[in-house]
């Protein structure tokens, strides 16, 4: 039997334990467990605060993103890359990145990827010098 969840209007819970170093400011994100049943993943829906974002990572079977609302920021080898609700990011395995909300404005995504496959242990780059304050300003987002 296909299972239900949905997004909009939801809050969310406080990131657990073992998920808060994944993240630069955990008490301004939420999250929130999404039907998946499809073998091998698991689905978040995680709601960043404005300025929140993880730190860098990677997961070792890659991580699929969809922007379901607000202005997102995801960055990889390649820069860094604002993205609006509505769009869909999707990481290769072991690929360096790092995600969340705009300096100005919060976002949530729906992520699909292992459970438990994600790992810290990555340089850190240039992740505090490539989020500019204005990051996103310019882009209007979904309403």
């Amino acid at each position: 039997m296909d299972e239900f969840g949905a997004t909009a209007g939801a809050v969310g819970d406080p990131v657990p334990d073992q998920l808060r170093a994944l993240f630069n400011n955990p008490d301004d994100v939420r999250v929130q467990h999404l039907p998946c049943v499809l073998p091998g993943l698991d689905s978040l829906a995680v709601h960043f605060g404005a300025g929140a974002r993880t730190v860098p990572h990677q997961h070792h079977n890659g991580q699929h993103l969809v922007f379901v609302e607000g202005i997102g920021v995801v960055a990889d080898e390649a820069g860094v890359h604002v993205v609006r609700a509505g769009e869909v990011v999707s990481n290769p395995p072991n690929a360096w990145h790092w995600h969340g909300a705009t300096p100005g404005a919060g976002a949530t995504h729906v992520t699909f990827e292992a459970p438990g496959d994600f790992d810290l242990a990555v340089q850190r780059r240039d992740w505090d010098d490539s989020y500019d304050p204005g990051l996103g300003d310019t882009i209007a987002p979904v309403v």
